[in-house]
């Protein structure tokens, strides 16, 4: 057999012991757990050629790039390519050189794994936070967006607007995009997309985050009549009024930035328009006086000059002297907080922000309770990675490959055989975070094994499911106060949910959120966790040995099942360690 491992597009010198692969799949596995395919270490001969491609690794007082990185490297066995792996130098020796290979896995999808993002990065938007938004009992750039979706709020929403309002809701599907999108790598999900749509996370804070929430006022109208404003972002116990000719100002804790221009009839480089201040007690105490241009422009670009700290509030008005007019004007008025936002809230009536009110969750956390809640896995594609069920390996029987004239007996039996696969006990448990007010959404699939523990928490989802008071509809983070006057904000715990679309008898589509469907005694008697279920409840699982070809391991499929009629059976492949002309392959049998 001739193996050759290709290093910077060069061959280098192997030495006379065969390379030990590691072949993995990880359709079973847990998604945070994902690993690639392995080899053991392979020792390479101090050769010229060798220590030339390494970038002399050994070299006192020369640093080899390759000492503290991964580099593209290549396997052929009997002149068929089997795979491009990553390799790295784990050591040098007077032997030789250790260096190992790892394949079969997205590098981008490894390094999604590996940082320790949280989806509130993934969500760096802002959604309109008033009345138009809230009450429209729909969503906000179609089903798929972020928006707003009725649900129970803990008090009675119709009946108390002046004192209640809904938060917005962030589409899961939506959120995997974003993810997929920044890792520059596909995800797909087959035809469980059209279920993840449906997923929403209903947002239960008021947080602010200064990218967002600050105080802007737009001048979308000036001239001799008066003064038009629209606001487009608010800040809590900040205010201004625009009336007449004049804007009132009654927070004065900062400075404010101040941007106009004011089309005249005036010639040039004349003084004529006056922007005037008066104090809280209607007295005069500032004129800025701006010039005109060639134009007749007279504009201003700064902050609002002197000292307005002593007043209550300050007025704003422009005049124009000596008979000329006010054509036109635009402008606006921003002010920024420099009050510490990790204890900030927010004020209704601006805009909403996304990411600082999603849960803290990692990104692969996040992942991870997506494929928990449908029965998903993980498989590599040339893209990135494909979600898939359990099932799919089972339909997928009437493509199995036939290894029964590969097989290499060793007696009557397999070579070895047992009866657990994974991490289970007797009794497993798909759990939410407890609440004494919701009702129980747990459930558990069932191992038929008498000599495993008896039950163990084998998915806790950091969400706490909903039925709060028997309402599968409420997400209740509002509450009255003891006195009942005020309504005051509750920590409700996180939460997931899913869209419901239905029709009055006019039909006018009505979309609400809803918990129903997501509990777990649901889940595992349908989609992938049923299949799961039948698969673990008592598994087979042998180890034999089989003679496989380079065309064999190249062309693995850990989607596709092997069939052996020495067992009369179908296995889905575990792992293979293949050394020279023989593997080992452990298999678990299907149903």
């Amino acid at each position: 057999m001739k193996e050759e491992l290709y290093i910077k597009g060069e061959s280098v010198d192997l030495g006379d012991s065969e390379i030990t692969l590691n072949f993995k799949s990880n359709l079973l596995g847990d998604i945070s757990k994902i690993t690639a395919s392995n080899s053991y270490t392979i020792t390479l001969p101090r050769t010229n050629k060798n220590i030339r491609l390494l970038d002399f690794p050994d070299v006192a007082g020369h640093e080899s790039y390759m000492m503290r990185d991964y580099f593209n490297a290549e396997y052929y066995r009997n002149g068929v390519k089997l795979f491009d792996a990553k390799a790295v130098l784990i050591s040098c020796s007077e032997d030789g050189f250790d260096v190992a290979l790892t394949w079969g896995m997205s590098e981008k999808f490894i390094q999604l794994m590996n940082d320790d993002k949280s989806i509130q990065e993934f969500a760096d938007m802002a959604l309109p936070w008033n009345s138009s938004t809230t009450y429209d009992n729909g969503l906000v750039d179609g089903q798929l967006s972020h928006g707003y979706i009725r649900h129970n709020a803990g008090i009675d929403v119709d009946s108390n607007r002046d004192k209640i309002f809904i938060h917005p809701s962030v589409n899961c599907m939506r959120l995997l995009e974003e993810i997929a999108s920044y890792y520059g790598i596909a995800m797909e999900w087959g035809s469980y997309k059209q279920y993840i749509e449906l997923l929403y996370l209903p947002l239960i804070s008021q947080k602010a985050n200064p990218k967002y929430n600050y105080f802007q006022a737009e001048f979308i109208k000036i001239n001799d009549f008066g003064l038009e404003m629209s606001l487009n972002s608010t800040l809590s116990g900040i205010s201004i009024v625009a009336s007449n000719s004049y804007i009132k100002i009654d927070d004065l804790s900062t400075d404010w930035d101040l941007l106009v221009n004011i089309f005249t009839n005036a010639p040039s480089n004349t003084s004529n328009v006056v922007l005037v201040r008066f104090n809280g007690d209607g007295g005069n105490f500032y004129n800025l006086y701006l010039n005109s241009d060639s134009s007749g422009t007279c504009s201003y670009k700064g902050k609002i000059p002197g000292n307005i700290n002593n007043y209550s509030y300050v007025t704003i008005n422009f005049i124009i002297q000596n008979g000329y007019t006010i054509i036109e004007g635009n402008g606006g008025i921003v002010k920024l907080s420099s009050i510490n936002y990790d204890n900030k809230q927010l004020s209704y009536g601006g805009v909403y922000p996304i990411g600082s009110n999603l849960p803290d969750i990692s990104v692969v956390d996040f992942i991870k309770q997506i494929c928990w809640l449908f029965g998903l896995f993980a498989i590599k594609i040339d893209t990135g990675v494909f979600f898939m069920p359990v099932s799919k390996i089972i339909d997928n029987k009437k493509k199995a490959v036939d290894w029964s004239k590969k097989l290499v007996p060793t007696g009557w039996t397999a070579k070895e055989t047992s009866y657990t696969f994974g991490d289970f006990a007797q009794k497993n448990y798909f759990r939410y975070e407890e609440n004494e007010n919701a009702k129980s959404a747990d459930g558990y699939m069932v191992v038929k094994n008498n000599t495993l523990d008896h039950e163990k928490d084998l998915v806790k989802l950091p969400y706490t499911a909903g039925g709060d008071n028997g309402d599968m509809r409420a997400v209740p983070y509002f509450k009255w106060s003891d006195d009942g006057t005020i309504v005051e904000l509750e920590d409700c715990g996180d939460r997931i949910m899913q869209l419901v679309i239905s029709f009055d008898s006019q039909g006018n589509e009505d979309a609400r959120l809803d918990f129903s469907d997501l509990k777990f005694q649901n889940r595992v008697s349908r989609f992938g966790l049923s299949y799961y279920q039948d698969l673990i409840k008592s598994p087979f699982v042998i180890k034999d040995t089989f003679r496989l070809t380079e065309i064999d391991l190249k062309n693995l499929d850990y989607t596709i099942p092997v069939y052996i009629e020495r067992y009369a059976a179908f296995f889905a492949i575990i792992s293979i360690k293949s050394q020279g002309d023989y593997s080992e392959c452990e298999l678990l049998k299907l149903l």
